[in-house]
């Protein structure tokens, strides 16, 4: 696979690229997943838009192992995710009305474009903050121990006026 692409050549040219990548390929998304072997398919397609504008579409589709950080077991995680990129070169970039190009997000035209990074990039974007198995399929246990809610301050207002 192309590691770097000049991306305005590759969109005027409506090129695309199909791979396969596991997921120890990423560096960022290593301390994210439990299982390196998994792995995602992606496209990354190059085309002009109506406009005449150089346009990228990325499409990622996998599953990844992630933490359940209610019960630090494995949760499976899928994936479907479309990008669209709109790439302008730097002198354009002050110029750009974001409310135009509402699906798009804007990405500079580089001749070393760094497609590994775009897709860790989006992958990462999309993970959420704290994952969680649902309620009835986790693994956390409540125990007879645990107290159901603690209250520190339950009893601070017959404290504070015992007298």
């Amino acid at each position: 696979m192309e590691q770097h692409i000049d991306n305005i050549d590759f969109s005027k040219k409506s090129r695309e690229i199909r791979d396969i990548i596991r997921l120890s390929d990423f560096k960022r998304l290593q301390d994210l997943c439990l299982n390196l072997e998994d792995s995602i398919v992606f496209v990354l397609r190059g085309f002009e838009n109506k406009y005449k504008e150089l346009c990228l579409e990325l499409s990622i589709e996998g599953k990844l192992s992630l933490i359940c950080q209610r019960c630090s077991e494995k949760l499976e995680h899928t994936i479907f995710l479309k990008s669209g990129f709109l790439i302008k070169e730097e002198t354009q970039l002050t110029d750009f009305e974001v409310d135009d190009y509402a699906d798009y997000d804007l990405i500079e035209g580089s001749a070393k474009m760094d497609v590994l990074s775009l897709i860790e990039d989006e992958i990462i974007l999309s993970l959420p903050v704290a994952p969680k198995h649902e309620s009835d399929k986790c693994h956390y246990k409540k125990t007879d121990e645990m107290p159901d809610r603690i209250h520190p301050f339950a009893d601070l207002k017959q404290k504070l006026y015992k007298n």
